[in-house]
């Protein structure tokens, strides 16, 4: 089931869990903004990434687009809009982060407009509840596209580090 077969994930009875796979490192190049709330972070991240795809019009729709939050301990939110740099010698410039190997939970969002909805339920429903506690490394989202408004072009996953599960 997907989300976006559902309806809100306000309203929705049974909701989607994510799927566990492992990721390598990837690297990833961009422009990094730093807001002081969840409130002002929804309302300028678009403004972000218009920035971002402005000074690299080469980019297109076929890039492997990522918004990613580097782990900080100042209370603010740290928020890269950016791309895979699949190669050292890569054209763009910009702030680099490492999205670190290991396991992740993942969840394919249908409707871009729920992303803040299902971070919150993830993190502060979901998580608690699976047994499964979150690793120090960025969490981070992949989209299908970005749009030249700023806004995503669904579908759209989100991924959250998760520590190694114990074996007895």
């Amino acid at each position: 089931m997907n989300v976006s077969e559902c309806g809100s994930l306000a309203t929705m009875t049974e909701r989607p869990h994510p799927v566990f796979r492992a990721c390598e490192n990837v690297l990833l190049i961009g422009l990094m903004a730093i807001y002081d709330s969840q409130a002002e972070a929804s309302q300028l991240i678009p403004q972000q990434w218009r920035e971002f795809r402005r000074s690299h019009p080469a980019l297109g729709n076929s890039s492997k687009f990522y918004g990613a939050s580097p782990c900080t301990g100042d209370d603010k939110i740290h928020y890269l809009a950016g791309v895979d740099q699949e190669s050292p010698e890569s054209p763009i410039g910009g702030e680099r982060l490492t999205l670190e190997a290991g396991e992740y939970a993942v969840l394919q969002v249908g409707d871009p407009a729920l992303l803040r909805d299902t971070w919150i339920w993830l993190l502060g429903t979901w998580l608690p509840a699976s047994g499964r506690r979150e690793r120090h490394a960025p969490e981070f989202e992949r989209f299908a596209g970005i749009s030249k408004a700023g806004l995503p072009i669904g579908p759209v996953e989100v991924w959250i580090p998760l520590e190694p599960v114990a074996r007895d």
